[in-house]
């Protein structure tokens, strides 16, 4: 069932992301680093809830470019905003497709 953008509740999800990071669930180092990325996975769901993956991941990476990046950390945190979405309940049909 996809939650309505309106009520998502970006602090239970840092907080929920930062429990999982906590029992080492998530493959970068400092949740310092992931924090902003789930803040950001928050406001791509909230700005295009039904896009596909691919088009969410696009507008991820364009964003993320303007964040520094510890090196080789975009594939673990391009995995950390899809299950962010994933968990936020933003699949589409597209997606399935």
């Amino acid at each position: 069932m996809n939650r309505d953008p309106s009520v998502i509740d970006v602090q239970a999800e840092i907080a929920h992301w930062q429990e999982r990071h906590a029992h080492e669930q998530l493959g970068v180092g400092k949740f310092s680093v992931l924090s902003p990325v789930v803040k950001l996975a928050c406001d791509i769901y909230l700005q295009a809830p039904r896009s596909s993956q691919a088009q969410r991941l696009d507008m991820f990476r364009d964003r993320l470019q303007t964040h520094f990046l510890p090196p080789g950390s975009q594939p673990d945190l391009e995995r950390l905003a899809t299950d962010c979405w994933r968990r936020l309940g933003a699949t589409s049909s597209q997606e399935n497709a």
